[in-house]
């Protein structure tokens, strides 16, 4: 056979089989080099509404990048005196809670059993709960980062500072976190021309896109949930049995004029958790965000596997104390006149009834879930 008609033939299938594939995606090409981490998030904590143990799996299939949840797990804890808690999968897959009421108890000690549903078995270390310090002040004030344009939401906002006296005891740790809730009246907005459906509660687009905006009314109270997307740890290392004075917890935009509501929580943590959320700062400030952080930095100080010595394990089993202060930041005080709040502006219209329709509805429900809530939040009274 002639060598260019051998070449014609082997480009030929070349093409075909490259033709092939765009027309056909390979919808579940395992990757030669990717690597499944099992990760367990595990929180035992003295307030019974911070009690949960997550269960994913990194995905090692090229369409999917998002972790797939571990569901029908064996999942308990045990205390120092033998007394197990099981936790079992809610309604949220591979998020599995516990006994309604259950709370950790300050100076027990509690170790974390998981077995999969494929037989896989893993055991955390035993972590003791320390308790928390009462927070004894909250501060706040406005600050400008003058490297940031007047447009960018980072350039104004409101440092929080807390004061709070250390045990005597040496190797405390502490951890903030905060809640902000604000109350919202439009719980949906369908763009684009589409229309909610009121019956499957959920946008439908009609054949040809328009500009159109139709945004839809709560039917009741609902409130907006955001939370800090950074982590603030410290160790009293330099400062044991002291009272720590103006330590910064968060900060928060300014994107109003409204009191801010903020939920701050104190944390006493264990020194596995500290040492392992310091990692993920320091790997953070190198790479510039949390979700750039690589898996190896992630891999638990405090859990181990059981089936298999070689197997990493992700993530941390974060028994802890907490205390927590709710504190309103009135943010049209110390504010510089020439500094402007970054208000996002509702577009486009907002539906409602015609005049004269029967049985007609034109709003929609504040569906529970951990960015949005119908409860009303602690402390309320805006």
């Amino acid at each position: 056979m002639p060598t260019s008609l051998m070449r014609y033939i082997f480009f030929s299938v070349i093409v075909g089989i490259l033709s092939w594939a765009c027309i056909n995606p390979i919808a579940d090409f395992n990757q030669i080099d990717a690597t499944s981490y099992l990760t367990i998030e595990a929180d035992i904590s003295d307030d019974a509404a911070l009690n949960k143990i997550r269960i994913t799996s990194s995905a090692n299939r090229i369409i999917s990048q998002n972790p797939l949840a571990v569901n029908k797990a064996e999942v308990y804890i045990m205390d120092q005196a033998g007394v197990k808690t099981i936790f079992k999968e809610g309604t949220a897959m591979g998020t599995y809670l516990p006994p309604a009421g259950f709370v950790g108890k300050v100076g027990s000690t509690y170790k974390l059993f998981v077995k999969t549903l494929t037989g896989k078995l893993y055991e955390s270390l035993e972590e003791k709960m320390i308790a928390a310090p009462e927070i004894e002040n909250i501060v706040t004030q406005f600050e400008v980062r003058d490297q940031y344009d007047k447009v960018d939401p980072r350039r104004s906002g409101f440092s929080v500072y807390v004061d709070f006296k250390d045990s005597p005891q040496e190797g405390d740790f502490y951890m903030w976190n905060w809640k902000h809730f604000e109350k919202i009246s439009i719980c949906e907005t369908c763009d684009g021309g589409a229309k909610w459906n009121f019956k499957s509660n959920v946008c439908v687009s009609p054949a040809l896109a328009t500009e159109e905006i139709m945004n839809y009314k709560c039917d009741g109270n609902c409130w907006e949930i955001s939370t800090n997307n950074d982590l603030n740890v410290f160790s009293d290392v330099l400062t044991n049995g002291q009272r720590i004075v103006g330590r910064q917890v968060a900060r928060v935009p300014f994107d109003g004029y409204s009191p801010y509501y903020l939920r701050l929580e104190q944390r006493s943590i264990t020194r596995n958790a500290f040492n392992f959320y310091q990692s993920l700062i320091a790997q953070v400030q190198s790479s510039g965000s949390l979700f750039d952080v690589p898996a190896e930095t992630r891999f638990s100080m405090n859990i181990k596997p059981m089936s298999d010595s070689k197997e990493k394990v992700l993530g941390i089993f974060n028994v802890f104390s907490v205390r927590k202060k709710i504190y309103f930041i009135e943010r049209l005080k110390s504010v510089p006149k020439e500094e402007f709040a970054l208000i996002r502006y509702l577009n486009g219209e907002i539906y409602t009834c015609p005049p004269g329709t029967v049985n007609c509805q034109d709003r929609v429900p504040c569906v529970e879930s951990a960015y949005r809530t119908k409860i009303t939040p602690e402390g309320w009274i805006l």
